[in-house]
């Protein structure tokens, strides 16, 4: 394993760029298409998923089911 320290977060121009690109084709064609692009440009799987897996791909609050409704009796405390 490579013991190599950065103190950048993204210390190489070509990974940084690929991953910015990376991200663009993820807002217009999907999360997928992005990890294969970001793969075949070497981006590293786990920082190409832990990109790809931020907040800002995640399902925004209004398109989430509604609650259950209320608890019944027998889960409620006395």
């Amino acid at each position: 394993m490579d013991d190599t320290v950065y103190d950048e977060a993204r210390a190489d121009w070509r990974t940084a760029q690929c991953v910015d690109t990376g991200v663009k084709v993820s807002l217009a064609d999907g999360v997928t298409p992005a990890l294969e692009f970001m793969l075949k440009c070497g981006v590293p799987r786990g920082v190409a998923i832990r990109v790809l897996a931020g907040p800002r791909f995640g399902r925004p609050a209004r398109s989430r089911l509604p609650a259950a409704g209320p608890v019944p009796e027998l889960y409620k405390s006395s």
